[in-house]
C-alpha cells in the first residue's frame, strides 16, 4: 500500500512500473500484491528518492487469486 504525494508524480508512475516489473498487480488505486518481498537493493533505492516512508508492505495469510472477470 502506498500514498505517493501528487508533487512526487514522476516518482510515483515509477513506482507503479516498477511493481509491474516485479510481477504485482494492483487490486486498488494504491494496493498492490504480488508474489514475493521486494528486493533489498529497490528498498534502499526508495529511501534515496524520498518515497521509502510513503508506503507499507504486509504479508498476507494465503496466496492472492485475481477472481475477476474481463
Amino acid at each position: 500500500m502506498y500514498d505517493i504525494p501528487h508533487l512526487q508524480k514522476k516518482e510515483r508512475d515509477w513506482f507503479r512500473r516498477q511493481l509491474v516489473n516485479f510481477g504485482y498487480i494492483m487490486i486498488q488505486k494504491s494496493v498492490w500484491v504480488g508474489p514475493s518481498p521486494l528486493p533489498d537493493d529497490f528498498l534502499d533505492y526508495l529511501k534515496e528518492i524520498k518515497i521509502k516512508d510513503n508506503f507499507k508492505t504486509f504479508k498476507l495469510a494465503k496466496s492472492y487469486t485475481n477472481t475477476q472477470k474481463s
